[in-house]
């Protein structure tokens, strides 16, 4: 697909009317609810330990596991009717099902904040860092986050997901018309858990994130199954890949906001008044004054400046992040942006509660400014 990615929508506008909506969200509270008591009883009274007589590990990743329901297991055979010829009654009842549990590294709004995604921008945007999908088009909006409930949304999309091989005649790439939710529920005892559809994460302990997710897998037609599960199942262990989505949007927001106000806040001259010296390190503060080899100092050689504190940094002390970004156009970039250790410290510590707030109020962090291509401070970094 190269850069049609997310771009093209094989359906019309999809139009709603209340009743649809009720419908959908009714349909979202009865797979909340029975998977939510699942999840609650799974960690009350289980204490997190899977029944292995019922459940067959098919993968893991550190401490993430996914098992297949030993009840719903079957091989491959070249004999396998596909499902479009059986009932569908009979299809539902016999679709391998998956579970993931284990924990893995994060904070709880950070994850929530790379999971919703309720416009086409931000689609896209997530998946050039989650890759949960390979295209993708939101159809139509049931409810959208607010200010007072960022996290909150449902929405009905078509996805298409690439399956191993799917280059190949042997199996064909699978998309979907799907309805997707996020929000944020709570135990009995208090203890906050987001969720989509059939996920749901809890915070545990300070970058600790416990999750329990659902998948059914539908391998629509003549496919090898276990390929299916095993697909299925790399896709449920990708989870904390939306943390990290949601970091890098929460640097985009801060980024743009640092920007803006250092813009706003000073004459543009060519020193840099109000900032630390140039010739030392934010950090470490080693000297980076002319190199040992008794060259004269060179803009990006042997140092950088972090372009949220606007500070020289060293290339120790440095941290390259790639970014994505729109332009004004639609077309997504992704550019190697320039930090020093600190700032990203501070990011990765900053609740991403204003940023989703600000997105909900439609503040796009991730479109591309003026500022990030033009700029003197962003331009060297922009165009590596």
């Amino acid at each position: 697909m190269g850069k049609a990615r997310f771009l093209s929508n094989p359906y019309p506008d999809v139009v709603l009317t209340q009743a649809d909506c009720d419908e959908l969200l009714a349909l979202e509270n009865r797979l909340l609810e029975e998977n939510f008591r699942k999840y609650e009883s799974f960690v009350v009274h289980d204490h997190r330990k899977v029944d292995e007589v019922r459940w067959k590990k098919l993968t893991t990743d550190e401490n993430l596991h996914v098992y297949v329901e030993r009840e719903r297991w079957m091989d491959e055979s070249e004999d396998e009717v596909p499902t479009d010829q059986v009932p569908p009654e009979t299809v539902r009842n016999n679709l391998p099902k998956l579970l993931c549990v284990g924990t893995f590294h994060g904070e709880l709004n950070d994850l929530m904040f790379g999971t919703v995604n309720p416009t086409q921008d931000i689609m896209r945007v997530k998946a050039s860092y989650v890759k949960d999908y390979d295209d993708g088009a939101v159809l139509a909006n049931v409810i959208v986050p607010t200010v007072d409930d960022p996290f909150r949304s449902v929405t009905v999309k078509w996805t298409q997901i690439n399956l191993p091989l799917g280059s190949t005649r042997l199996v064909c790439n699978r998309d979907f018309v799907c309805l997707e939710a996020t929000g944020v529920l709570h135990f009995a005892n208090g203890d906050r858990v987001g969720h989509t559809i059939t996920g749901f994460y809890r915070q545990t302990n300070h970058n600790v994130i416990d999750t329990f997710a659902f998948d059914t897998v539908d391998p629509g037609g003549k496919v090898i199954r276990k390929l299916a599960l095993l697909a299925s199942g790399e896709a449920l262990l990708s989870t904390n890949n939306y943390v990290t989505c949601g970091q890098k949007k929460k640097l985009n927001w801060l980024l743009q906001r640092r920007v803006a106000e250092a813009r706003f806040n000073r004459q543009r001259s060519s020193t840099h008044n109000g900032f630390q010296d140039e010739s030392v390190c934010v950090v470490c503060k080693r000297t980076l004054t002319p190199g040992s080899f008794g060259l004269p100092r060179m803009r990006g050689l042997g140092k950088s400046t972090c372009k949220l504190c606007m500070n020289p940094v060293c290339s120790h002390c440095k941290v390259v992040k790639p970014i994505s970004f729109l332009s004004p156009d639609g077309k997504l970039f992704k550019h190697k942006i320039s930090f020093c250790r600190l700032c990203i410290c501070e990011v990765n510590n900053m609740d991403a509660l204003q940023a989703a707030r600000d997105q909900a109020e439609g503040y796009g962090a991730y479109k591309m400014m003026q500022s990030l291509s033009g700029s003197d401070t962003l331009s060297d970094d922009l165009n590596e």
